[in-house]
């Protein structure tokens, strides 16, 4: 599947009501098993100083719920520092890649980067 052959359809996020609109491009990113292709426009991928990795609609979603708070931005190069509820700081760079470990899923609430290193809620290993 290319990309670029997908660019003239473009459906719209469910992430939330102030979204902006994408091009329409629908970028690949690698990471898992397998790499995975968008079904919907995915404006950012941004890897936080945490290790762990976040879309650009997780990022609007937690500014917009005030579980971060913008602190500064940085335009060239790319990169944002947010204030987490704890008072940590947290770093954002943009990539294109996922590790293994990481999925991009997307579902009704938009695209998220899920860490498959982590426990199921029964308490059991994913295998």
């Amino acid at each position: 599947m290319n990309p670029s052959d997908d660019a003239s359809a473009s459906p719209s996020s469910n992430c939330d009501g102030n979204d902006e609109q994408s091009d329409g491009k629908q970028p690949l990113f690698r990471g898992g098993c397998n790499d995975v292709t968008a079904n919907v426009p995915i404006e950012g991928l941004y890897e936080g100083s945490n290790g762990r990795y976040y879309t650009d609609c997780q990022l609007r979603r937690r500014l917009r719920t005030d579980r971060w708070a913008p602190c500064i931005r940085q335009r060239d190069p790319d990169r944002r520092l947010v204030e987490t509820r704890d008072g940590s700081l947290l770093l954002l760079t943009p990539t294109d890649d996922l590790p293994a470990w990481a999925e991009l899923r997307i579902d009704d609430r938009g695209a998220r980067v899920v860490d498959t290193r982590r426990p199921v809620p029964n308490g059991s290993l994913p295998k």
